[in-house]
């Protein structure tokens, strides 16, 4: 699973004037057209990179674009109508582009863009939009805030003046969230029961955390810590005895930070050793940040987290009810989700069809290799074996780690016996942060900076590491990582040819699919270890083909909660309370879990006709490097694409 990357960029960049904003460095995107010939199209693509960069800093930060760093996302309904004029800006300016008379990368490029604007702008006047109605325990404010650590720059006094900015303006955001929730009660949209649990659990816990040892301050610290020196200790000497820092860098570290007492005593911050800060600089750092946290960010999450729990939760979906179909114009706006994640035309009557025909198909596949794998028969038996033996699940999160870094080295090792076009930039095996793990999915993927500094992030799930599966292990590894998320992923940002809007944006179908459909190909690349992992494998497209059963039961069936974990618990070998976090997600997210097998199913398919057409003269590698060479696509242009090649063949 990855964070989405729509074709079109949601939200604009808000400002707050009575927040003093930080230098802008010097920065210019290179290559932002790509080979874009002609002019029109390419200042539409430069303009549209440009403007998801401003309306987007967040991403614009992860991406490596230093100049929007004290900048956050404009949640505001007057920013959202801003977005929309823009966007009918660009639709007005591609009426002037003859697109037959350009080459076919660039007509693509225009197909994809003008697609994109219009499905933007169609949600956007259907009225329906998830920021008045939707909490969910993998995003929002108690999430995304928390996370930003991970990405945010603070090596130089212009970066540690920005992360000042923008943690200044965490406030005012947690309010335009709650605004928006007011704005949904007011339409008579709700989250679902559940998810408002889920997200008052998170704020409770931040709001439980001291300020100093908060995620949101410790990015200031730096690896510094906090500790209660002895009562009568002015000059610290018996403090800087026991923590064998000078008494001296104590006293210049501290001198900016306001006394907090706790217990018996103030608490002291100790700066950490070879820190690239003088003590001087680091306490100057730390004490606005730590007196926004204080004072500014954590007030606002309690504000939040009593607004949510005294108007949303009596108001909340009940697990009965949990879908997007019991909300006004629900049933319309479900199928618009279907459309943004799969790119095509498809109800949910033949999602929810395709979804049965896969579990009936995939179940059997699981129930042939029982007695080979574990000595058992029938289904049931199967998922005894394998979720009731301590055997098959890890001890610690050492093993969790070790196990995805060893199989991720394994699949790379591979990846030239099946590609012709590799990455350069590599992937690395990350944790979930604390805040995040309880309540998320059990891994997923985040690509590299764009200048390749920072290379792309497969995180697991280490919490509760008993209740993790080390059945599943492999084959997670290859769908989040290599020849997964990660391959695909930087070999798009990586096609120089193409402008940015299309290396680092595109089509979940794609993105989604691709990464479904490696899971067998390492099967046929002999990647698995073990027919146990093999079954793994098994659970995992079972796990897919649920999902087109299960979302399309809860948003337009009318499914409860309880029906569809029911559902997924029976036809898969996932971990019980993975079944539970994935159907939560479903719950949060209309139609993205649908993306998978489509998606997988248009490149099986394409792979098939290939296969016909060519013969003996069809090459696995070569067909990969077609299906990637032109980024995340949609899947109708991917058909083109395919059609094209094998006509010149």
């Amino acid at each position: 699973m990855i964070g989405r990357l729509p074709i079109a960029i949601v939200l604009s960049l808000g400002a707050c004037a009575s927040i003093p904003s930080a230098p802008v460095p010097d920065f210019a995107w290179k290559d932002v057209t790509g080979d874009v010939s002609d002019g029109e199209l390419a200042s539409l693509c430069r303009d549209a990179w440009e403007l998801s960069m401003r309306e987007d800093p967040v991403g614009a930060t992860s991406l490596g674009d230093p100049r929007y760093g004290g900048k956050l996302p404009d949640l505001a309904p007057a920013a959202e109508e801003r977005h929309a004029e823009t966007i009918r800006g660009f639709l007005r300016r591609t009426q002037g582009i003859r697109a037959e008379s350009l080459p076919e990368r660039d007509r693509v490029t225009l197909r994809m863009l003008v697609d994109g604007w219009k499905l933007d702008l169609e949600q956007h006047d259907s009225g329906i939009d998830a920021a008045s109605w939707s909490l969910d325990a993998r995003s929002g404010p108690q999430v995304d805030l928390l996370t930003l650590t991970q990405d945010q720059p603070v090596g130089t006094p212009a970066e540690r003046a920005q992360l000042i900015e923008r943690w200044r303006r965490m406030p005012a955001y947690v309010d335009q969230a709650a605004a928006n929730l007011r704005r949904g009660l007011a339409a008579g949209r709700t989250a679902s029961h559940r998810a408002v649990e889920e997200v008052l659990a998170q704020l409770e816990k931040i709001l439980s955390t001291p300020a100093e040892e908060s995620p949101l301050a410790r990015k200031a610290a730096g690896g510094g810590t906090w500790v209660e020196p002895p009562i009568g200790d002015p000059e610290l000497a018996v403090l800087a005895s026991k923590t064998g820092a000078r008494a001296a860098d104590l006293r210049e570290a501290n001198a900016p930070l306001p006394v907090r007492v706790r217990g018996t005593g103030s608490l002291v911050f100790v700066p950490p050793k070879d820190d690239p800060l003088t003590p001087a600089e680091r306490g100057r750092f730390v004490a606005p940040v730590l007196a926004v946290v204080r004072d500014g960010i954590l007030p606002a999450f309690r504000q939040y987290e009593g607004f949510i729990r005294s108007e949303i939760l009596p108001r909340a979906r009940d697990d009965d009810h949990p879908g997007v179909g019991a909300l006004p114009g629900g049933d319309a706006y479900y199928r618009l989700c279907i459309r943004r994640e799969t790119s095509l035309e498809l109800s949910p009557a033949e999602l929810h069809e395709f979804g049965l025909a896969e579990v009936a198909r995939i179940r059997a596949e699981i129930e042939a290799l029982g007695p080979k794998a574990l000595g058992v028969s029938g289904m049931a038996a199967v998922q005894e074996k394998l979720r009731g033996s301590p055997e098959m699940h890890f001890q610690d999160a050492a093993e969790i780690r070790k196990k995805a870094e060893d199989v991720l080295a394994r699949a790379t090792a591979a990846v030239p016996s099946a590609f012709g076009i590799r990455p350069r930039v590599r992937c690395e095996v990350v944790e979930i942060p604390e805040h995040e793990a309880p309540f998320t999915t059990i891994a997923y993927y985040r690509q590299p900076s764009a200048d390749e500094t920072r290379p792309g992030r497969y995180y697991i799930n280490t919490y509760a590491p008993t209740t993790r599966t080390r059945y599943e292990a492999e084959v997670l590894a290859f769908h989040e990582s290599v020849p997964g998320h990660h391959l695909q992923i930087a070999i798009a940002q990586e096609l120089s040819g193409l402008p940015l809007v299309r290396r680092h944006r595109g089509s979940t179908a794609f993105v989604e699919g691709w990464a479904l459909y490696t899971e067998r190909l390492c099967d046929e690349l002999g990647l698995y270890s073990s027919d146990v992992d093999r079954l793994g494998m098994l659970s995992f497209d079972a796990w897919r083909a649920c999902r087109l059963v299960v979302d399309t039961g809860i948003h337009a069936m009318g499914w409860s909660r309880k029906q569809a974990i029911d559902y997924m618990a029976a036809n898969t070998l996932l971990a019980v309370n993975n079944v539970e976090n994935e159907v939560d997600r479903y719950i949060g997210t209309p139609g993205q879990a649908l993306a998978y097998k489509v998606g997988q199913r248009e490149i099986l398919d394409l792979r098939a006709k290939a296969k016909a057409a060519l013969g003996d003269r069809f090459d696995l590698k070569e067909f990969h490097d077609r299906v990637l060479e032109n980024g995340a696509v949609t899947p109708a242009i991917l058909r083109e694409e395919i059609d094209r090649w094998l006509a010149r063949k």
